[in-house]
């Protein structure tokens, strides 16, 4: 964490600002690009040069929760999206309208299938307004909870070290679910239309398989089976498929590490996905088998150790000796006293306080 400075507001709004202005640009010349290339060598030869340039950006900000999320949607979801498009396939289409384009290219959001469908072609019929309802309220839900969260970390000191992790795993989903919420809202409110939630209930899963495949980050689960899992699969087979995708889902995490710590990665995110690869196909093999058909409340118990527990020893545990976890709950701090500040001169304003 000493090579990595700290966040200024200037120094953030400089980033943001880079950001806003390279990312359409790059989005642009890439939907130009494949509008004039068949998928193939020709499309991926002109698309490689933007590669460098998603990969670079999480490095312009200081603050580690903008390097987390410019690291999530550039360097892990766009590069990925924009392969997939090269090769003809996933969520990009060169027929796409610009507006949609940019935005599923540069943000983690996803058309809902039939009005993706509506939008390549060119008259499209006019489409119902969107569910707000089921955006705003994952905002507000998560915000709230997050400052409950603010407010009881002070006063954790007594509890075990895993009942302390599995209120940084909360965290870690209410921090998503909000950002990426609050992002899907706008976008909608651009687009017109209805966008994909990317979360389910992860924090009530009894089964690996149904965390992984169907509840935890819906976004990066469609860009992984569609990038390692399926072409693995349709080679040597379906536990292969999953192996394949835990295994590249382990190495974009590795690089996240990276992109948090400056420190050379040591394999504990790569152990970690193995470890839940392995574990989703053993799973799946003992209930094939018989063997695994516990009652429901056995297995949310059973589930939640074994995330909590390899979770704390593999994933929580390089950012935590780095000290990075230290550093994400003095931004969160500073972020809610802004917050707060910033809504009680609103109120003064009004005349309310």
């Amino acid at each position: 964490m000493q090579a990595l400075d700290q966040p200024t507001m200037a120094s953030e709004l400089r980033a943001l600002v880079w950001t806003a202005l390279i990312v359409p640009a790059s989005a642009w010349y890439a939907r130009s690009a494949c509008r004039r290339l068949r998928p193939g060598f020709p499309r991926l030869a002109a698309l490689l040069p933007t590669f460098p340039v998603f990969v670079y950006l999480p490095c312009l900000f200081n603050s580690l929760h903008l390097r987390l999320f410019s690291s999530f949607f550039h360097t892990w979801l766009t590069v990925n999206k924009l392969v997939l498009l090269a090769l003809g396939t996933g969520p990009l289409h060169p027929s796409l309208p610009l507006v949609p384009f940019v935005l599923c290219a540069g943000l983690p959001i996803k058309l809902r299938l039939g009005q993706q469908h509506a939008a390549k072609r060119d008259s499209s019929p006019p489409q119902p307004p969107p569910p707000f309802a089921d955006l705003l309220l994952p905002c507000a839900r998560s915000f709230l909870f997050m400052i409950c969260l603010a407010v009881a970390y002070p006063h954790t000191g007594w509890l075990p070290v895993y009942c302390v992790h599995f209120l940084y795993c909360i965290h870690i989903f209410l921090t998503l679910d909000l950002v990426l919420s609050s992002i899907a809202l706008a976008s909608a409110t651009v687009l017109g239309t209805g966008l994909e939630r990317q979360f389910s209930t992860p924090l009530a899963v009894a089964s690996v398989n149904d965390f992984w495949g169907r509840q935890w980050n819906l976004m990066a689960v469609d860009l992984l089976r569609a990038s390692a899992y399926e072409p693995v699969r349709a080679r040597w087979g379906r536990d292969a498929g999953v192996l394949a995708a835990f295994l590249m889902s382990g190495l974009l995490h590795e690089l996240l590490y990276w992109y948090l710590t400056l420190r050379r990665p040591m394999g504990e995110m790569l152990l970690f996905f193995m470890l839940h690869g392995v574990s989703q196909i053993a799973e799946r093999w003992a209930r094939a088998a018989g063997l695994w058909r516990p009652p429901k409340v056995a297995a949310y118990l059973l589930v939640s150790v074994f995330m909590v527990v390899t979770i704390s020893e593999l994933f929580f545990g390089p950012f935590m000796r780095a000290g990075a976890d230290v550093r994400l709950m003095e931004e969160s701090g500073a972020m809610l006293q802004l917050i707060r500040v910033v809504s009680r001169r609103l109120l003064r304003s009004f005349g309310v306080v």
